[in-house]
């Protein structure tokens, strides 16, 4: 069963990484890190850069050089926390937003271009790998 799982595991890695070729022209390419903070800031916006540190497991000073990245390239926008003046809050941008749809689009038109009418588990393929996620994350911060 090891074995199976490490295979999944690499298996799930390729996709990644052929995902990410082939990238749209318009489409602005981000590091790993910067992506992996990306997709957590969409998915929570109004976290502090302290949620963003935990939720991704990033070290500061990893997280620090991804917000500057983002922030130069006008993907993120920091607001002062209404709750606490001395504070900051991290808001995907409408450039943010922009550039993840054409991104999604691409996905979508590579993975429909290799999987055809193949589809019928779509749904439940996403669903077993947002349960795995959720649980390698939770068992990260635990």
């Amino acid at each position: 069963m090891d074995g199976e799982l490490a295979d999944l595991a690499e298996a799930i890695l390729g996709v990644g990484r052929e995902l990410r070729l082939g990238m749209d022209p318009d489409i602005v390419e981000l590091t790993a890190s910067e992506a992996h903070v990306m997709r957590h800031i969409d998915h929570h916006p109004g976290v502090t850069p302290s949620g963003v540190a935990r939720a991704t497991g990033l070290q500061r000073s990893n997280l620090s050089t991804a917000l500057r990245g983002l922030e130069r390239r006008g993907f993120v926008e920091r607001r002062t926390d209404p709750n606490d003046a001395r504070g900051v809050n991290l808001f995907p941008t409408a450039r943010a937003a922009d550039n993840l749809t054409r991104l999604r689009r691409q996905w979508a038109r590579q993975l429909s271009s290799v999987l055809g009418a193949d589809l019928a588990n779509t749904a439940e393929v996403r669903g077993l790998l947002e349960r795995i996620e959720a649980a390698l994350m939770a068992q990260r911060l635990s």
